[in-house]
């Protein structure tokens, strides 16, 4: 293990393919998951799935850099 180099920073930054892929599912999963919570309430549910969206898009930017 490098030095600075922990569990909880392994999830936040990735290294590998593999991690980053676990990464995606959790926010699927969340995403969905705080939908369906919300879904009475149009507005909410607007609010979970442009949040998600947003988080995702700026994990692809991350990949990208």
């Amino acid at each position: 293990m490098i030095a600075g180099d922990t569990p909880i920073r392994d999830i936040l930054l990735p290294h590998s393919d593999r991690t980053a892929l676990i990464q995606v599912i959790v926010v699927l999963a969340v995403t969905v998951a705080a939908t369906w919570a919300v879904r009475r309430e149009r507005a909410l549910v607007q609010l979970v799935i442009g949040i998600g969206a947003v988080v995702l898009g700026l994990m692809a930017i991350r990949t990208l850099h």
